[in-house]
């Protein structure tokens, strides 16, 4: 894949999947809650509840019924809490990904973060990768009240950046994430780390990692 850098103003990162290989070990952590609290989902249903969305939106899905905020703050805590703890030993960017950074930032290019990850999964992310400070905005889980596929995150990431939705690429690697991103009016890189081609159809451009991307 080749980007016209001259056609846009602003990238955008969604973090889980798309700037780490980290899907397995949320996959693991969700298990190992949800089977605490004695929930049990085929993992047809595991995609659709939890791909994308906000962790409110998850815990209200898998226990069935509203909760409130507390609640949702106490399951976010533990649930992420073993993410954290599962990952910590094996965290490393995909493939390409700092080299991309600050390649962007050399041409200029407002760069953002866009994610449903609650903010402590975001520090330990850049943290461990070394990327702190290196975006303009970061805009999570705490800033929005609909998650991916609601457009309201993209939009409001453009709008903080001061360009228009048309002006930024987003890279992305959920179905979700991809439509979130799409229906902003953004230009969507897909990243086959979490999901395969047919389940990311709806993306501008497919690629494997960040060294499949060249710049024009």
């Amino acid at each position: 894949m080749k980007i016209h850098l001259s056609s846009f103003k602003a990238a955008i990162f969604d973090i889980d999947g798309t700037m780490i290989r980290n899907m397995a070990y949320h996959k693991k952590a969700w298990q190992e809650f949800l089977e605490k609290h004695d929930i049990h989902l085929s993992d047809e249903e595991f995609k659709q509840k939890l791909s994308g969305k906000k962790n409110g939106q998850i815990f209200e899905s898998v226990f069935g019924h509203p909760l409130e905020p507390e609640q949702i703050a106490r399951y976010t805590e533990e649930k992420e809490g073993l993410y954290r703890e599962l990952y910590k030993p094996y965290i490393t960017e995909v493939e390409g990904l700092t080299t991309f950074i600050n390649n962007l930032r050399a041409y200029h290019l407002k760069l953002a973060i866009a994610t449903t990850a609650p903010k402590k999964n975001r520090d330990f992310t850049l943290r461990a990768l070394n990327l702190k400070g290196k975006f303009e905005i970061i805009i999570g889980d705490e800033h929005v009240g609909k998650g991916k596929p609601d457009p309201e995150i993209y939009l409001s990431t453009a709008s903080e950046l001061g360009v228009e939705p048309s002006e930024c690429v987003v890279f992305e690697d959920s179905p979700s994430g991809v439509k979130s991103g799409k229906s902003a009016g953004m230009t969507v890189v897909g990243l086959l780390t979490s999901h395969d081609a047919t389940e990311l159809s709806k993306a501008d451009y497919l690629v494997r990692d960040f060294t499949d991307i060249d710049f024009i």
